[in-house]
């Protein structure tokens, strides 16, 4: 098995779960946590988009394309949301996640070995190398889909599967 299409495959399965089991949120369930703790969906949609983006800008040194309104709503370290949280309707959210996601496995498909053993333009904490990078961003967003299966419990939606 060949580590490029590895990390794509694995890559995009994590997208297929996001997809399963947030694409039947309307509106108003993606800014309602219910009687969790847990973020609203339309925080973990921007969140996971200004997650992937962060990756994108410290390997290619860009501007990536989530805009900062989002970012300051969603990005790792922004304050907690509060019913107040003003987010993108849930297309827009789409839209960013698909972009995002493009320029992943767009980093991906032009590396070669070297390039995913090579780091990032700035530290970070959580990983070392682009191959490393791709295959966390993937289980971060698996581990939001967990957080989005409790949603769903919590908002009496049906579970997946």
């Amino acid at each position: 098995m060949e580590l490029r299409q590895t990390l794509i495959d694995i890559s995009n399965d994590a997208r297929g779960w996001l997809e399963a089991w947030t694409r039947d949120f309307n509106e108003s369930q993606a800014k309602n946590s219910g009687d969790t703790k847990t973020n609203p969906i339309a925080w973990q949609l921007g969140h996971i988009a200004s997650a992937e983006d962060d990756v994108y800008r410290l390997f290619t040194g860009e501007s990536g394309v989530v805009p900062e309104e989002v970012r300051a709503v969603c990005a790792t370290g922004c304050p907690p949301p509060t019913d107040a949280t003003n987010y993108p309707p849930l297309p827009d959210l789409w839209g960013l996640l698909d972009r995002t996601h493009e320029q992943l496995l767009s980093l991906v498909e032009a590396a070669d070995d070297a390039d995913l053993d090579r780091s990032p333009l700035e530290e970070s904490r959580f990983f070392r190398s682009l191959g490393q990078a791709i295959y966390e961003i993937a289980l971060h967003e698996n581990y939001h889909v967990g957080e989005i299966g409790a949603l769903r419990k919590a908002l009496g939606m049906k579970p997946i599967g």
